[in-house]
């Protein structure tokens, strides 16, 4: 008898169960770990930490993008992708609808993970009644909900827990397919494959646990010569592919870059064995009996003991071989021999290979291990049902209560510490009970001081309370109101990070997890003078937390009692005399509609009197593109406002002496419509004699982009720089908009006149939007006007290959390699560009010459 059509095989009629039995106990044993859930998040006051609200804060992106979703629109569904550009999204996608029904908080955020849990529970019954039989794949489901190491991740909105449903869903899916050749097998592949998409769309180390599986299935139907399971399990990773294929294929260069922090970067900050100690391949194996808790270890030890002794008792006389003992006895499951071993492989497979690759992952955690917990459990509860003497049930019994007495204990400190610290040691989970934290209180005081500004807050202390990502978290739930930045890191930054950020917290006491430089920047906020202390909260650690808000800054908005102005002048306060090769001081004051105010691109020109050409531009987006107003009622967007940008402009080198005047442009950023501003006639003079004028003020973002872009020119030794830069200013720019303004300006200019500088800030620009389409045009047009630059061709080469365009990437490289054929990164594009393209032999060619 074939497993092929195990669903109607139940070995014995004692261990089959009905429909509505299996139905009701799935159910009870759910709403149990729900209820206790729900009590545990009723009674936590705690502040997510850094990864939870990270995870959160993502939520909160999704589901504000699928507010008004444009299912068929393909620019939506890029940008879509591009939300979360590291990290897979398929956990933010799922928890989305949760908080578009019942709002944005952690308790709703968590509920999620329910649903997941009760996706695991019909997951490994599944399983369960596959392998073994209806009761022990039931118990397997009770022991689920009561081992620690389960239960303690299922309170915690990270992957972890998520990705183990998701690969016993896979797992158990694709069983199904493997051993079942009947009508449903085709969509058994199906499902798998599309399974298979959906946990590499939640965490890239879901392939640690089925690749060796599949692999193995692969090269035994080809063995067994099975041509038309091949077919399906090629049909299978098609799935899988088109399910994860538009998210890696929008991101794929940040997820390799960003892998090595993830990883190798993780495990040696926190110490984790090296591969080449035996440690690290022992190191899951020593902490498993905390993962299943040493009451579950020892029921599992008695049970495999008993099993053992029952087979070395019984083989001389009823069974002449271990697999038909393993299926009677074990498995409790009317299998043939061939069967048995076939899925004992099967499982072996799953589980030796899980541990290994787990193992050679040098970032090691207890959670990393969590998707081999569930097919233990049915491994144990198998070896528990296999004892089948007097006091059987009492056995299973006296289990049950131990673990969920040992599990009250450890979600609830109700004084089990002796009990849980010999049974379940690191397994205790405690809600936070005691005086709620502050965090959330920031975000309502920073929205009545500046209610129609989006706010970004320097974040100086790093602790799991206090950090920039729950603070970012609490501030998107009033539509993305507030955000925080972890500043102040890198010393020689601390200037533009004071001078850039109107908003800071600090900290006293406990700081958390801080370079040295956080101290200086957190004295010259609390001290220098720039800063008044708006509100200060006590701590319950004792210590006190202080929100400073900038004396003068860098934009204000104020309402005005008029209607539907047209976008006006009031006032500009700017030295009359200064000197070029400096920063210059200046604050523009504007009125207008808000719909004006907040459409608006300014595209000034400072322009010679005697000669127009002869100018320099300060182009950006009125009040630099942070009015907000999505959180205010009943807001009308007719009323005028008053605005002042606080702010700073360069004047190049190359000015002449001379008066200078200003024009102006709007530039509507929604339709790209524009027409002249009428201004006053504003006159100012440069002088190469006239004295420094010292000024606090930082360049706005767009003029900073704009000076440091044409550095490109240089090659390779001019990315660093630039990228430095621009990794410091996105700092200051929570949403990035800066991006989009100077696209938008540079396209602007560039239908008016051609500038290579413009260009090249205009590809920058849409190179850190990952416009690829964009900044291929930008490219091609760079070539065209400067073909002699080596780098200009190796740029279009390298976008052509982030677009997956092997041969157009090759043919673009072609001038790069001749202009400068030693520059070893021209090298390594040729060598993608041939991988790309299927050319085994020219790439590994090129790998040798470049070692060589």
């Amino acid at each position: 008898m074939a497993l092929t059509t195990r669903v109607k095989l139940k070995g014995n009629k004692n261990s089959s169960l009905t429909r509505n039995q299996v139905i009701v106990s799935l159910l009870l044993i759910w709403l149990f770990s729900f209820g206790c859930d729900r009590i545990w998040f009723s009674l936590d006051n705690t502040i997510p930490a850094w990864d939870p609200s990270e995870y959160l804060n993502g939520v909160t992106v999704y589901q504000d993008a699928l507010r008004n979703p444009r299912w068929f629109d393909g620019a939506w569904w890029r940008e879509f992708w591009l939300l979360s550009n590291k990290v897979p999204p398929l956990m933010y996608i799922i928890t989305s609808p949760f908080f578009m029904i019942l709002g944005g908080s952690v308790d709703h955020g968590n509920l999620v993970l329910s649903l997941f849990n009760l996706i695991l529970l019909i997951s490994l019954f599944l399983l369960g009644r596959l392998f073994f039989n209806d009761k022990i794949a039931l118990f397997a489901c009770i022991l689920i909900q009561l081992i620690p190491s389960l239960y303690y991740y299922r309170l915690e909105f990270l992957l972890d827990f998520p990705l183990t449903v998701i690969i016993i869903f896979s797992f158990t899916c694709f069983s199904y397919w493997y051993f079942n050749h009947g009508k449903y097998s085709w969509w058994l592949s199906i499902l798998s494959g599309i399974s298979f998409g959906l946990g590499v769309l939640l965490k890239q180390t879901f392939a640690f646990f089925l690749f060796i599986p599949i692999i193995y299935s692969f090269f035994n139907l080809i063995f067994l010569r099975q041509w038309q399971k091949i077919a399906q399990l090629l049909i299978s990773f098609i799935c899988a592919i088109i399910t994860f294929y538009p998210w890696y294929r929008t991101n794929w260069l940040l997820i390799f870059t960003s892998g090595k922090r993830a990883t190798i970067d993780s495990a040696i900050i926190e110490g984790d064995p090296p591969l080449n100690t035996l440690k690290a391949w022992t190191f899951y194996g020593e902490i498993l009996p905390y993962l299943l808790s040493w009451v579950v270890t020892l029921f599992a030890l008695f049970g495999l003991v008993y099993i053992v002794v029952k087979y070395f008792s019984l083989k001389s006389s009823k069974y002449k071989n271990i697999w038909l003992f393993l299926a009677s006895n074990f498995y409790q499951n009317q299998r043939h021999q061939k069967e048995t071993i076939k899925v004992t492989i099967w499982l072996g497979v799953y589980l030796i290979s899980g541990y290994l690759l787990s193992s050679l992952n040098m970032n090691k955690d207890i959670r990393y291990i969590l998707p081999l917990i569930p097919v233990l459990a049915l491994i144990i509860s198998a070896l528990i049902y296999s004892y089948q003497g007097k006091g059987k049930e009492i056995i299973k019994i006296v289990l049950v209560f131990i673990s969920v007495i040992l599990m009250i204990f450890n979600y609830f400190p109700l004084g089990g510490n002796w009990l849980t610290a010999k049974l379940s040691p690191k397994m205790q989970n405690f809600p936070y009970m005691g005086e709620p934290w502050a965090t959330p209180e920031i975000i309502p005081t920073v929205i009545e001081t500046t209610p129609y500004l989006r706010a970004n807050i320097g974040v100086l202390p790093s602790t799991p309370e206090i950090n920039q990502h729950n603070i970012s978290f609490y501030g998107s739930i009033p539509r993305f109101k507030v955000f925080g930045r972890q500043v102040g890191t890198n010393e020689k930054f601390i200037p533009q990070d004071i001078n850039s950020m109107d908003w800071f917290l600090t900290k006293t006491g406990y700081q958390g997890s801080i370079p040295d430089s956080q101290t200086i920047i957190v004295n010259q906020v609390e001290n220098n003078g720039q800063f008044t202390l708006v509100k200060n909260w006590s701590l319950p650690d004792d210590s006190q937390l202080k929100l400073y808000y900038k004396k003068l800054p860098n934009n204000e908005v104020k309402p005005l009692n008029t209607h539907n102005s047209k976008l006006n002048l009031v006032e500009i306060n700017i030295p009359p005399i200064f000197k070029q090769g400096a920063k210059i001081p200046v604050s523009y004051q504007w009125s207008g509609s808000w719909d004006n105010l907040v459409k608006g691109i300014l595209i000034l020109d400072w322009q010679s009197v005697t000669n127009p050409q002869q100018k320099w531009t300060h182009d950006h987006a009125l009040v630099m593109g942070n009015l907000h107003s999505l959180n205010i009622d009943n807001f009308d967007s007719s009323k005028d406002f008053l605005i002042t940008e606080n702010t700073a402009m360069f004047v190049p080198n190359n000015m002449p002496d001379g008066d200078y005047i200003l024009k102006a442009t709007y530039l509507d950023k929604k339709n790209g419509e524009s027409y002249p501003l009428s201004l006053p006639k504003i006159v100012v003079k440069v002088a190469q004699n006239s004295p420094f004028i010292a000024t606090d003020r930082e360049l706005d973002l767009i003029s900073q982009l704009r000076i440091f872009a044409p550095n490109l020119s240089q090659g390779i030794e001019g990315l660093d720089p630039v990228f430095a830069e621009v990794g410091r200013i996105n700092q200051y720019d929570p949403t990035q908009d800066y991006l989009k303004v100077a696209q938008k300006a540079m396209e602007y200019r560039l239908q008016q006149e051609e500038n290579i500088n413009y260009l090249y800030t205009l590809l920058l620009a849409q190179v850190l939007q990952q416009n690829v389409k964009g900044a291929i045009a930008s490219a091609q047009e760079l070539v065209t006007i400067n073909p002699d630059n080596a780098f200009n061709h190796a740029y279009l080469s390298f976008l052509y290959l982030y677009d997956w365009r092997g041969k157009e990437g090759e043919k673009a490289l072609k001038p790069a390699l001749e202009l400068q054929p030693e520059v070893k990164e021209f090298q390594y594009l040729e060598g993608i560009s041939a991988l790309m393209q299927g050319n085994l032999l020219k790439a590994w060619q090129i790998y040798q010459n470049i070692v060589s």
